[in-house]
């Protein structure tokens, strides 16, 4: 059977508890789980979990998927997303305790405000303290020990730390364990029963396939190449399904599972062929769920799933990981013609020139699907943020852009984006209503006499708003343990077995909380557009300015004029750049004073979602020339509104301290594909990895005739996919909104 075939037979059984046939929250045995909390009432939320734990591997009816080698699927999870709170089983316990953010009038009170700041654009308030998506499962540490050493594991931190307030923890992490135990071997049992029925060779073989493997891992390592992938997909699963929070990383393959390939190869146990069709077969998982013709905001989320894959890279040693694997993944996903896993490429210096040739490959076929991720800056922003060289070079992008350090942390990186540029528009424009009841008393610009006074009063307010974030954060998001306390995930994380601790009390090695700024350039671009036109030649006095900004511009063109001509981020000329590296060394400052809610550090970034459309709607004009609800520039990447060189914005974010932004520096970019070829892309990709560009390039290879023909004439565009914000999607299903957005970002 043919691949798009497999496709859409295994999309006929996730269409059945997909989001548009099941409603929210999804949980098909809340029943049961609810019973069982009344029958045990005064239980602890850890106790708690650990009897979720049990209702699932009691209650579960495994599903073997036809064609399918793999064993993974519980039901108990909705098909498009990665299992968190209202989306599976595993988010009953967060659902019973989540009114304890709000269960009293200080902390509704508080709660209110915290959202508010969402409701303006100031920053993202979901969680609502706490980042419960966007995890990445220790593969490296389930490859390594299997189920019996983590349990082992954990045997001996408890025998090191008896002290009676983490008997529950030890106890409810040993009963998950043993939980994913029973799943498996009810997997192997169902395999056996449909033997008996089997209709074909291929069918046999994958049922005596999963009936041995499921006898043999997880409990424990994998020992063959199948087993290895078996154990990626497993736990980006079940890691969801149990503890109701978003796993978004489907492993780094090429590295973790190369040492099994190759004794399979030379043990003859495997050929490259068989090989391939099981990579083959494992990346098609996702977008299987997916239904990528539906218009975009008829799509779950909106088109964005979470499932990411890494591939290449640094290794503990600082070799660098590129292998034969790294290749048939990325053949995989191009013959195959997938959008997901979203695939980040890990390069270096030391990256050979053949993966920098293969990766240019899908962009010259309207492939707009790879991202990729620089080892100079990321390992490096890691160890200066207090992390292990060893632990650092595990780290992995989860969901669009976060950095995760793989076995050793949950990063906390997408639920505080930060916008810069509201904070220029409240330091101008009176506040309305909704910004009212944020209770912050922003200082206005009317009163600055100098450049200096402009800069001190933006960058205070924009320090207030931040200690307001981080102070509520720190009030309630230690409530999470209390919450949906994830005994399980813990318990296979480094720290959590041997602190007695589970991850979300800080027991894992680190436990930083990522806080990603956005709208870098407009922040720039308005602070020099004021110095040059209030405090330069032919000044023009500040109050008649900020009365043209506070009216939007209009009737006030020549002046708007004058402000997009002013230096700006991305020009290469220096002085938005100095501008730039001050602004983020004074922000890294300020935020290093600051403890998270489990006392570990607030790490910056330089990166944003949807937001960039979100927010404008509620950004009102601000120095640059922008007009109220033009769009936002994303993260790191300069403003909409020149026409630079790509080796002018290079040489500016070159020059940054971006090794103080270890959550990720992203800059997102779109070249002209006329007269792009494979040796120049791949040379570009090759220079923004030697300048040190930034830590994740997002790109695109577009030309814009191509994308207004688009518009014009969808259907024949079907195929071209570009990338949006941190994922990819068809151009023709975007909405008019976004289409628009999309061609208005520079072509260099």
């Amino acid at each position: 059977m043919k691949y798009a075939e497999i496709k859409r037979e295994w999309g006929n059984y996730y269409r059945g508890i997909s989001s548009h046939c099941v409603s929210r929250p999804f949980n098909p045995l809340k029943k049961e789980m609810d019973a069982f909390a009344e029958a045990n009432s005064g239980l602890s939320p850890m106790m708690l979990k650990a009897g979720q734990y049990e209702i699932i591997a009691d209650k579960f009816i495994p599903v073997l998927l036809p064609h399918n080698p793999f064993f993974f699927e519980t039901g108990l999870k909705m098909a498009e997303y990665d299992g968190c709170v209202n989306l599976s089983s595993g988010g009953w316990l967060y659902l019973r305790n989540v009114a304890l953010y709000s269960d009293s009038p200080e902390k509704a009170a508080d709660y209110r405000r915290y959202c508010y700041g969402d409701l303006i654009g100031l920053h993202l308030s979901y969680g609502p303290y706490y980042d419960y998506d966007h995890h990445c499962f220790p593969f490296s540490n389930m490859l390594e020990l299997g189920l019996s050493g983590i349990l082992k594991r954990l045997e001996e931190g408890h025998a090191r730390n008896t002290e009676p307030e983490k008997a529950e923890f030890y106890e409810a992490a040993r009963r998950g364990i043993l939980a994913v135990r029973k799943i498996a071997e009810k997997f192997a049992a169902a395999a056996e029963e449909k033997l008996a029925s089997a209709e074909s060779p291929e069918e046999r073989k994958n049922l005596e396939r999963i009936r041995t493997a499921a006898r043999r891992i997880p409990w424990n390592p994998p020992q063959t190449f199948y087993e290895g992938l078996e154990c990626l997909w497993f736990f980006h699963e079940l890691g969801s399904v149990l503890d109701g929070i978003g796993m978004s990383v489907l492993g780094s393959p090429d590295r973790q599972l190369i040492r099994l390939y190759r004794r399979d190869i030379q043990e003859k146990r495997l050929t490259e062929a068989e090989a391939y069709e099981l990579i083959c077969l494992y990346m098609l998982q996702t977008d299987s769920k997916l239904d990528f013709d539906r218009p975009i905001e008829g799509q779950f989320n909106a088109g964005e799933q979470g499932d990411t894959l890494i591939l290449g890279g640094l290794d503990e040693s600082g070799n660098d990981v590129t292998n034969e694997l790294t290749f048939l993944f990325l053949k995989a996903h191009r013959e195959l013609k997938l959008t997901y896993p979203k695939i980040h490429i890990r390069f270096s210096s030391r990256t050979p020139a053949v993966l920098f040739q293969e990766a240019a490959k899908d962009f010259l076929a309207d492939r707009n699907v790879l991202s990729f991720l620089n080892d100079d800056i990321v390992i490096p922003s890691q160890i200066m943020a207090g992390k292990t060289p060893e632990s650092a070079a595990r780290y992995v992008a989860g969901g669009c852009w976060e950095n995760i350090l793989e076995g050793y942390e949950h990063s906390q990186g997408a639920n505080s984006y930060f916008s810069l540029g509201k904070c220029v528009d409240l330091s101008i424009h009176e506040e309305n209503e909704d910004e009212k009841s944020l209770e912050l008393p922003f200082r206005k610009l009317d009163g600055a006499t100098s450049f200096e006074g402009v800069y001190s009063i933006v960058m205070d307010n924009i320090k207030l708003a931040l200690h307001q974030l981080f102070s509520i954060q720190q009030k309630y998001g230690a409530l999470w343990t209390q919450v949906n306390p994830c005994p399980f995930f813990s318990a296979c994380l480094n720290g959590c077995a041997e602190s007695g601790r589970d991850y979300s009390a800080g027991g894992a090695c680190y436990s930083p909380h990522g806080i990603p700024f956005t709208g870098v350039a407009v922040l720039v671009d308005s602070l020099l557009a004021l110095k040059t036109i209030c405090f330069g030649e032919n000044p023009v006095p500040l109050p008649r300015l900020l009365a043209v900004i506070r009216n939007d511009w209009r009737d006030a063109e020549a002046l708007r004029c004058r402000a997009m001509a002013s230096p700006h981020l991305g020009d290469g000329k220096g002085e938005a750049a100095r501008l730039t590296a001050r602004i983020l060394n004074d922000l890294a400052d300020y935020v290093a004073g600051f403890r998270n809610e489990l006392g570990g550090i607030y790490q910056c970034g330089l990166y944003s979602y949807r937001d960039i459309i979100d927010w404008a709607k509620v950004t009102r004009a601000t120095p640059d020339g922008r007009r109220a609800g033009d769009f936002l520039s994303q993260g790191l990447t300069p403003a909409r509104t020149h026409a630079d060189a790509v080796t002018q914005v290079f040489s500016d974010t070159a020059s940054l301290p971006l090794l103080r932004f270890p959550a990720n520096s992203v800059l997102t970019l779109s070249l002209s594909k006329n007269g792009l070829t494979e040796a120049l892309l791949s040379g570009f990709l090759k220079a923004w990895v030697l300048v040190r560009g930034s830590g994740m390039l997002q790109l695109n290879c577009i030309s814009r005739e191509e994308l207004e023909d688009a518009q014009k004439n969808p259907q024949n565009h079907a195929s071209l996919i570009v990338r949006l914000y941190g994922y990819s999607a068809k151009f023709i299903t975007l909405s008019e909104e976004k289409q628009r957005e999309f061609i208005s970002r520079n072509i260099y």
